[in-house]
């Protein structure tokens, strides 16, 4: 997949985690229904209790709420990678949810924190909510390394 499509899956991701458990996750919940069916419109009841028990998983973390958030971000940008795949035309309608979730997002669920490291020539790259964009800054490689 393009580096674009893996920038957009990453940032449907963030945004639909973000929105589980609070006031936008009813909407979001459903669109998120409606851009898989695509997929597989027979798997919409196992699609649905996915996202609901994900969404309690939050619920139930309290203090840990951001590590359960880290978490089902990398499981649902590789869901909507694999989705944007299959379905490239999937990308409109992806966007659309999520610019019109981001602005249904409490303040406080639109800040978001990401660790992101790479080691020994290795590329690493991260987004994060509506608008977000990946900047690649290639660095020769320092006095022993070993190329991959």
């Amino acid at each position: 997949m393009s580096d674009p499509m893996t920038v957009l899956a990453m940032t449907g991701a963030t945004t639909v985690v973000a929105a589980m458990a609070t006031s936008a996750w009813e909407g979001t919940r459903h669109r998120v229904v409606e851009l898989f069916r695509r997929r597989d419109a027979e798997r919409t009841a196992a699609l649905e209790a996915q996202l609901d028990g994900d969404a309690e998983l939050v619920l139930d973390e309290g203090a840990e709420a951001d590590g359960v958030r880290e978490d089902l971000a990398r499981l649902w940008a590789r869901r909507i990678a694999a989705l944007l795949r299959d379905h490239p035309e999937a990308a409109a309608d992806l966007r659309s949810l999520v610019a019109e979730t981001a602005a249904a997002l409490p303040p406080a669920a639109q800040t978001w924190t990401q660790h992101i490291t790479a080691h020994t020539g290795g590329t690493a790259f991260g987004a994060q909510g509506p608008g977000s964009s990946v900047h690649v800054h290639p660095y020769p490689p320092a006095a022993g390394d070993v190329p991959a």
